[in-house]
């Protein structure tokens, strides 16, 4: 069981207090293959899934969808590297191609964590079929579409279940397939258009389930960071949203989850320090006049992370050590 849900830092992490550091006992290659071989064996591909709590079919977030994904950019990463005497690629395909069903309908979700999008653009991505693009792009047709004058708004804005996750689907065919470009940046503007004209609370700020975040999976952070990665042109009107969420930080170089909090045990990808950096670090380029205060907020976050950041949770990316690691 996880001890996760621990309420002290000291209970949540392994204090880092090892002489010498921690090391590698194999080359990371070694380690790479191991653990993509474990990945095939313990999960193999499948002709068909369907969507039921042991097979999470989860789009990027769990499942056959995400492992996909992965093996894709294993396919540019490590071209050489062979599993179980295939290549990436092969994997990925095998992934990607088992059928899905009883997906749950789109409603209110259209994030990384959203199946039918995230396959969608998986295969796309993967094939490199123009008509897959195509396909994926009349699936979005719901999500950018204007607001309904005294309706509430179907979708979040944030990454897991909302639009900005949808904005980041985009991108990533966008760079996969670049012959796609023209097909994607109809849909990249109006999804853009409609993330920006968002209010959630009346206030100008993005809220999901009512609460203001600030981390990449739910927050201000991870909607920003999408909005000017599919878009640099955007930077020069966020640099005042960016600059804010620099002055949040708090003494310990971690961030809060929320704005009011004065401090916070949570140092993982979704909340907290090693999100944040690794962000920051993505935005860096499109803000040279907060290049200062941006490597000055990295460096206290990375030593934050450094500090707390060997996790006693599972490897996961979002909340586990390995988001800590990267």
């Amino acid at each position: 069981m996880s001890t996760g849900q621990a309420n002290t830092a000291e209970e949540r992490c392994i204090l880092n207090t090892f002489d010498p550091p921690l090391s590698l006992e194999r080359h990371p290659q070694e380690l790479l293959q191991q653990a993509a071989e474990e990945v095939i064996r313990g999960a193999p591909p499948k002709e068909l899934y369907t969507h039921s709590r042991n097979e999470h079919l989860g789009g990027l977030f769990s499942g056959p969808t995400g492992l996909a994904y992965l093996f894709l950019h294993l396919s540019v990463s490590h071209p050489k590297l062979r599993v179980e005497g295939k290549t990436p690629l092969h994997w990925a395909k095998a992934y990607i191609n088992g059928e899905r069903h009883g997906l749950p309908d789109q409603l209110n979700s259209c994030g990384i964590i959203t199946e039918r999008l995230c396959h969608e653009a998986v295969r796309a991505s993967i094939t490199k079929d123009l008509n897959h693009v195509r396909s994926f792009v009349s699936s979005l047709t719901p999500v950018i579409a204007p607001s309904v004058e005294g309706q509430s708004e179907p979708y979040p804005t944030e990454g897991l279940y909302g639009r900005s996750g949808a904005l980041y689907l985009l991108r990533m065919v966008r760079h996969f397939v670049p012959s796609s470009a023209a097909l994607l940046e109809r849909a990249i503007v109006l999804l853009t258009d409609r993330i920006l004209a968002t209010d959630d609370d009346g206030k100008g700020n993005w809220t999901w389930d009512g609460t203001r975040y600030l981390g990449p999976a739910h927050g201000d952070i991870g909607i920003l960071t999408q909005l000017v990665l599919t878009t640099p042109p955007l930077a020069p009107n966020l640099a005042g949203k960016l600059e804010e969420l620099l002055t949040l930080q708090l003494p310990d170089g971690n961030w809060p989850t929320i704005p009011e909090k004065t401090e916070s045990k949570l140092v993982q990808w979704c909340h907290g320090a090693p999100g944040f950096v690794l962000c920051l670090l993505s935005l860096r380029p499109f803000f040279p006049t907060l290049h200062e205060k941006i490597d000055f907020a990295i460096e206290r976050g990375r030593a934050c992370t450094w500090k707390k950041g060997l996790l006693k949770k599972e490897p996961s990316l979002c909340h586990g050590i390995l988001s800590n690691s990267l």
